[in-house]
């Protein structure tokens, strides 16, 4: 059974990509394990051990509260949305935030990461600032990112942008089970900066593929994030999904330029994969 991983902090922005999480689970036949970390304070002066010691214990005892409370809302997300059959189990861990996700990753044989998106908490702020591609790239697997206040629902158009190298075939094949579960349709998307792509490899891709449920789809523009700008207008993508072997399309991405320009046209979650 595959494995998916949600990191939270219980805000409303993690609750929101918890039911991504729960939804992709039932689609995959996954099982989900929900990560809450925190972190013990630096303190500095001359207070006494004792003292010391007395405010780790408050520190441990309110989060392990707060992890508590929280289990039940959880669980009442999924029960609510018809998902009570996922197995969920729920994983509490002090410590760097980075440090103990990369842990969890290889000591559970994690096989996703979904985690919501917000610049202003908890764990965008720690995880989707500054080192976005870094932290994404160092994790080495599948990474879901939900934007803040995006409602799930069934997916119907999943976009691959792909430029028809054998490694993208990993990732375009895990798709494939997506969007038969789902009945949707997947537009492989190839980006042309000079108006010229490899054609007898696109004609490879089309023969391989021709009993799933693909279109392929070439873009023309010199800048491929606003030819993926129009890719997800015109095609109604309502999942995106790259191979993070450029890192220089994947800052753009992220950038706040980029979320500028889609941040009144509700941006597709974005799946990244990691070219093997």
């Amino acid at each position: 059974m595959k494995k998916i991983l949600f990191p939270t902090d219980f805000s409303e922005t993690a609750n929101n990509a918890f039911l991504y999480a729960i939804n992709l689970a039932k689609s995959i036949g996954a099982e989900v394990y929900v990560l809450h970390v925190y972190e013990l304070p630096m303190i500095t002066g001359s207070l006494s051990a004792g003292l010391i010691q007395n405010v780790y214990e408050t520190v441990e005892l309110g989060s392990f509260e707060n992890f508590k409370d929280n289990i039940p809302q959880l669980r009442q997300i999924a029960k609510d949305n018809n998902l009570s059959d996922i197995t969920i189990k729920f994983i509490l861990e002090e410590g760097n935030f980075l440090y103990i996700l990369r842990e969890t990753i290889t000591e559970e044989n994690i096989d996703y990461v979904v985690m919501g998106t917000d610049g202003n908490s908890g764990v965008q702020k720690m995880i989707f600032g500054s080192n976005t591609i870094n932290v994404i790239t160092s994790m080495k697997i599948p990474v879901l990112s939900v934007p803040r206040g995006m409602k799930f629902d069934a997916y119907k158009n999943i976009g691959f942008t792909t430029v028809f190298e054998q490694k993208d075939k990993e990732a375009l094949k895990y798709l494939i089970e997506i969007a038969n579960r789902h009945k949707a349709t997947i537009h492989c998307m190839h980006v042309s900066k000079d108006g010229k792509y490899n054609e007898n490899a696109l004609a490879l891709w089309q023969k391989e593929f021709e009993n799933d449920p693909i279109l392929f789809e070439i873009f023309y523009d010199s800048d491929p994030v606003n030819a993926v700008l129009d890719f997800i207008k015109e095609k109604k993508i309502d999942l995106l999904s790259v191979v993070s072997r450029n890192k220089g399309f994947l800052d753009k991405i992220f950038s706040p330029g980029f979320t500028k320009k889609i941040a009144n046209k509700n941006l597709t979650p974005l799946f990244v994969f990691h070219e093997k």
